[in-house]
């Protein structure tokens, strides 16, 4: 018998005939400008180190869990051109910003903050489930199918923005690994963490379930917060990889 399609775990209906990126493609081309076929870069994977990739959009760079292609392609596609738009001009400003310690919404989104911090918000809500999905976490993704719909905030997830410095040579893009934290008595999940990286600028996602008695280091970016400056959070460091200049880690 032919094996079942998946459905979608974002609209919960249509099968799941799409994949989501780990890296935003315009993200991993503004590190690899030449990206080719003949000047690969390099996927690390646990042991299955040095897969040789030629374009930012390679299948190798996807997510497990598959969504379905209006999710992919329509609903979600303000999100990704936010975040887009937000790391270009981060990238393009960062040295000046980090010696800030903050940035200013107002100037990659001139026309107005509240709605693109949103979708900026939404594109790493979209991005965790996926993540959480593919690793079969014990997190009801209902709430995040939810924010992702209805084009709201989740009120349990919340970004930081911070500095990761990158010395000479080294990789060019890495995601962590989803890290749980949970209640002593029960040990359900009532918190985690995962880290989107593109050097030098991360973007440190954390899940804090209502309730719990946690919170996260320096300062949080939600997007209902008043105001248009972002503060940068600290940046812990945790258990980046040994990898070469061309290698995007997973």
């Amino acid at each position: 018998m032919p094996q079942a399609i998946p459905v979608c775990w974002i609209c919960r209906a249509r099968p799941a005939n799409s994949v989501e990126h780990r890296f935003k493609a315009s993200d991993v081309r503004a590190r690899l400008r030449s990206i080719s076929q003949q000047n690969p870069a390099y996927v690390h994977r646990g042991k299955a180190t040095n897969h040789p990739i030629g374009s930012a959009r390679n299948k190798a760079l996807a997510f497990k869990t598959p969504i379905c292609t209006e999710c992919n392609n329509v609903g979600t596609q303000p999100y990704d051109e936010a975040w887009e738009k937000l790391s270009e001009y981060l990238h393009a400003n960062w040295p000046a910003i980090v010696r800030r310690g903050q940035f200013d919404l107002s100037k990659p989104f001139p026309g107005g903050t509240r709605q693109t911090a949103l979708d900026v918000h939404l594109y790493f809500v979209k991005l965790f489930g996926c993540k959480a999905a593919e690793e079969n976490l014990p997190i009801d993704l209902k709430s995040f199918s939810s924010a992702l719909m209805n084009r709201t905030a989740h009120p349990e997830i919340v970004l930081q923005v911070a500095n990761a410095p990158a010395k000479r040579g080294e990789f060019v893009a890495y995601e962590t690994e989803i890290n749980i934290m949970r209640e002593k008595s029960t040990q359900e999940i009532h918190g985690a963490t995962w880290g989107y990286l593109i050097h030098s600028v991360a973007v440190k996602v954390s899940y804090i379930k209502t309730g719990a008695l946690l919170h996260t280091p320096g300062w949080a970016w939600r997007p209902n917060a008043s105001g248009k400056i972002v503060k940068l959070g600290p940046y812990m460091g945790a258990t980046e990889p040994n990898a070469g200049p061309k290698a995007i880690v997973e």
